[in-house]
């Protein structure tokens, strides 16, 4: 093999070896890009479930002093109907 037969292999080599490490190198880019993606995706995903929990806690504390209210005026009937026994008696 000739000094120029080697030469035109090693460039051809070279030129492989270039085109695969910048495949790698655009996929690795993808990648990371497709992480980010995802990434954002699921940080968009967390935001909304706690604003929904949020929204949800909210609605759980009205209703919690709506029955506290309940809880209140059913005290006072059977403090009310009790008293009313007792003077009865």
């Amino acid at each position: 093999m000739t000094t120029e037969e080697r030469l035109d292999r090693l460039e051809a080599l070279a030129e492989t070896t270039l085109l695969a490490i910048q495949q790698l190198a655009h996929q690795q880019g993808s990648n990371h890009q497709e992480m980010r993606t995802n990434i954002r995706d699921v940080v968009s995903m967390i935001t909304v479930l706690a604003q929904s929990a949020d929204e949800d806690r909210a609605i759980i504390r009205e209703i919690q002093g709506e029955v506290r209210g309940l809880q209140t005026e059913n005290r006072r009937i059977l403090d009310h109907l009790l008293n009313k026994e007792d003077l009865n008696e």
